[in-house]
């Protein structure tokens, strides 16, 4: 009986070894048969990304030199063409063929340019993308406009205006810069509906593209009253930028907003708009503000402060702020010849903070 059960035994383990070695060379084969038809997958889409490619360079070259063409050159290109516009149902090739027109287009212009700009709507890629502004997800959203910026596509300037307010903040960026690329400034009237805030970023942003483009009279102060605070804000910011002289009373009246970030944006702005009464407008509040923009009107008294203020200024010099008193001194020296004297005479009088400040302004001075 034990020479039975041992025969039996060794005869189970000899199945479970051709079993394990069955397996595993069934495994062999799977992962051989797995690798050969990754290979043969990544070797048909590298032919596809060649096609592709060949297609996409013979496009640009053209749009580059369009005016080089001649008829059997138009011929080829109507086919290329066809055959892209054929391609463009494939999601991979309609992703791939706008990237490199999109690229194109941001470093060329004029001619060159517009053919960039024809080829896409003869594609019919700007159709996905008026589509994407369709989609859910804010991202598609925002690269759809994008898209559609950068290849001038402005006949659809109206779809693009509704984002300007929209609740994603990268959404309406996009649109709001779309506007100003399309129109320039009077692609800013969106500052007159949109409610929710301006960012730092997107005010620097605008301001950019602004400069790219030639100076306007366009109505600033009307974004005075915006119930938007940022709106204000980057109305100030425009017209500190634009010297909008003209301009002061409208600014020095912002001083009186309930915001104190726009009533901060004043302050700096009346450092380049000013004239004779800015000084009375920055005195006339001064006591209202907080220590932050109490610094920033004393900084601007460095530019518009005159004879006639030195009794305000020789008051900051109590403060307990050494920042404003730093500000003050400054602004005393530069509002009279006797202001550095009469600093002098109070930096004797023991005043150590203000001999400090003075020894400060000696070394900037020096420097």
């Amino acid at each position: 009986m034990k020479g039975r059960s041992l025969i039996h035994l060794l005869s189970i383990s000899w199945q479970i070894q051709n079993i394990a070695v069955a397996a595993v060379v069934i495994l062999m084969i799977c992962l051989l048969t797995f690798m050969l038809a990754y290979m043969l997958s990544q070797s048909l889409q590298e032919k596809k990304k060649q096609k592709w490619r060949m297609i996409s360079d013979m496009l640009i070259n053209k749009a580059i030199f369009f005016e080089e063409r001649d008829e059997i050159e138009d011929q080829i290109l109507a086919s290329v063409l066809e055959a892209a516009k054929k391609l463009t149902g494939n999601k991979q090739f309609r992703k791939f063929i706008t990237g490199e027109l999109i690229s194109a287009k941001k470093n060329i212009s004029g001619t060159s340019s517009d053919s960039l700009k024809q080829f896409y709507l003869q594609l019919g890629l700007e159709q996905y993308a008026l589509k994407n502004l369709e989609s859910r997800q804010w991202y598609v959203k925002a690269q759809a406009i994008q898209e559609l910026t950068i290849m001038d596509t402005d006949e659809f300037i109206d779809q693009l205006q509704a984002f300007t307010d929209d609740k994603n903040e990268y959404v309406r960026m996009e649109a709001q810069a779309a506007m100003v690329q399309f129109k320039g400034f009077e692609g800013l009237d969106f500052l007159d509906v949109i409610t929710y805030p301006l960012s730092n970023w997107q005010q620097i942003k605008l301001l950019q593209l602004l400069s790219a483009r030639p100076p306007s009279n366009i109505g600033i102060d009307k974004w005075f009253n915006s119930e938007n605070p940022t709106v204000v804000i980057f109305a100030l910011k425009l017209a500190r930028n634009y010297h909008r002289f003209e301009l002061h009373d409208a600014i020095a009246s912002c001083l009186d907003h309930e915001d104190p970030d726009v009533r901060l944006e004043a302050i700096r702005c009346l450092n380049e708009i000013y004239t004779d009464e800015t000084s009375d407008h920055l005195i006339g509040h001064f006591l209202r503000e907080g220590l932050r923009n109490q610094v920033a009107m004393a900084k601007v008294m460095q530019t518009v402060g005159t004879k006639r203020d030195e009794l305000f200024l020789f008051d900051l010099l109590t403060y307990d702020s050494d920042e404003l008193k730093l500000h003050a001194a400054r602004a005393l020296v530069n509002a009279s010849e006797d202001g550095w004297t009469s600093l002098e005479r109070l930096s004797n009088r023991s005043e150590d903070a203000i001999a400090r400040i003075l020894m400060h302004i000696k070394a900037e001075k020096a420097a």
